[in-house]
């Protein structure tokens, strides 16, 4: 009301709040950039109604907008991955159209992929398009993997969003079988061709007295144990702050600790993201100690020690493990050429590194 120009919104928007944001004169048109890279057939799908066919931005920035940030370094990550802005983490094809391609296989095979995280998924996915016939292995009830931890918060409605669309994608492609259910133990017991290893990683533990005592991460997520009002996190990486922003959220009082001198110092993650959370924080006094160890875990609390060498205890009601992540492969002849180990089954990652390293293998089977 204040202008006599177009007012156009962009951001988090979604086409139903726009609609009626526009029909009510409120705005003039919705502004979209993020969302075409992760799905550029966005609009043709919103026009013909096949909105559960869209694959939904998660707003991660870790391919459109991957600055790193920590302890005042303003990138932290190699330059020449910098300088590939407005690709897309979760669409590995988004401006690397000579790298990542749909391309007939000169073969067709049988493929079986051993673990239905988002890494098993993708692979699936591609191999299927290119014409192979693929068979899903997952031990569990459901496809997501650690991703699901991952989409728990409350804040992570994209994240969920996507876990969905995967399993829908699935289901459009004959080729595709998938098991749940059903636990690999011995590769020789899949009959195939080619076999992708996306079996994940496992949560690392620390050697300190008392570390029984502590909540997984991943089982904290996933609804595994309850906490009380006051919460230790011991780790401040992105997950480990992420759950202390939801515990805030909750109206409890987490406490971070953390060995290096920042929060969140993993390059890939954008400055946009952990920016938010070191400033929020700080702004609600959200205690964070840097540089420190922990010493002992006991029921009330955890001893830990401070870059002046002074130790102290935080009173705790629990307290959250979230120290990282070691790669948990199935044991497998490593010399054998049929056998691809991806995602955090291969090295650690995040879910760009899973989803386009899932491409790099697929597409040459």
């Amino acid at each position: 009301k204040f202008v006599d120009i177009p007012v156009v919104c962009a951001g988090r928007m979604e086409p139903d709040v726009a609609a009626e944001a526009i029909a009510a004169g409120k705005i003039d048109g919705m502004g979209v950039a993020r969302q075409f890279l992760a799905d550029p057939e966005w609009i043709t799908k919103l026009i013909e109604e096949r909105i559960e066919d869209i694959r939904p931005c998660i707003c991660c920035h870790s391919g459109c907008f991957n600055f790193s940030s920590s302890k005042g370094h303003y990138n932290t990550q190699d330059l020449k991955d910098t300088m590939g802005l407005a690709r897309c983490a979760i669409n590995a094809e988004t401006m690397q159209s000579k790298k990542h391609y749909i391309a007939p296989a000169k073969k067709a095979k049988k493929i079986a992929i051993i673990g239905g995280g988002i890494g098993g998924m993708e692979a699936a996915l591609v191999c299927a398009k290119r014409g192979h016939k693929v068979t899903l292995y997952e031990k569990s009830n459901q496809l997501g993997g650690v991703f699901i931890a991952a989409a728990a918060p409350s804040f992570k409605e994209k994240d969920r969003d996507l876990i969905a669309w995967y399993r829908r994608e699935l289901t459009k492609y004959p080729s595709i079988e998938v098991k749940l259910n059903c636990e690999v133990k011995n590769i020789e017991d899949c009959k195939a061709d080619e076999i992708i290893i996306a079996t994940g990683a496992r949560a690392n533990r620390i050697p300190v007295p008392g570390v029984e005592k502590t909540i997984q991460a991943v089982d904290y997520l996933m609804g595994k144990q309850e906490v009380g009002e006051n919460v230790t996190i011991i780790g401040g990486g992105l997950t480990g702050c992420e759950i202390a922003y939801e515990l805030f959220l909750q109206g409890k009082h987490p406490t971070i600790v953390e060995m290096q001198d920042d929060l969140i110092t993993t390059p890939g993650i954008c400055l946009a993201n952990t920016s938010f959370l070191r400033d929020f924080f700080e702004a609600n006094k959200v205690p964070v100690h840097l540089e420190t160890g922990v010493r002992a875990i006991e029921d009330d609390g955890v001893t830990v020690k401070g870059k002046d060498g002074v130790e102290f205890k935080i009173a705790s009601d629990n307290v959250i493990l979230s120290v990282g992540y070691k790669p948990m492969p199935l044991a497998h002849n490593e010399k054998d050429k049929h056998i691809h180990v991806i995602g955090d089954a291969n090295k650690v990652g995040n879910l760009r590194t899973v989803i386009w390293g899932a491409w790099d293998v697929a597409m040459k089977l």
